[in-house]
């Protein structure tokens, strides 16, 4: 993502999350509304674009949901490798 801007990583969230519901092996990951403030506070290299954007985060509701975190995250890791080539 170069210039890193937060217009690209709401557009990088929303595709990650589409794609990981619609694949052969799907995923359900959670976003979360970052306003732009708080999202440049910590990233503050990233250009302030829009007025915030979706990131995604992790939600495990259930303790038994701990023993499915690495296929998980490996699969998130996949589905952002991927954006990431295009």
């Amino acid at each position: 993502m170069d210039p890193a801007t937060v217009t690209a990583v709401d557009a990088a969230s929303a595709r990650v999350l589409a794609d990981g519901m619609s694949g052969p092996d799907p995923v359900f990951p959670s976003t979360l509304k970052a306003d732009r403030e708080a999202f440049t506070a910590r990233h503050p290299k990233v250009t302030a674009d829009a007025e915030g954007a979706r990131i995604l985060r992790s939600v495990l509701m259930k303790p038994e949901s701990e023993l499915y975190v690495e296929r998980l995250h490996d699969r998130v890791e996949r589905l952002t490798r991927a954006l990431a080539k295009e």
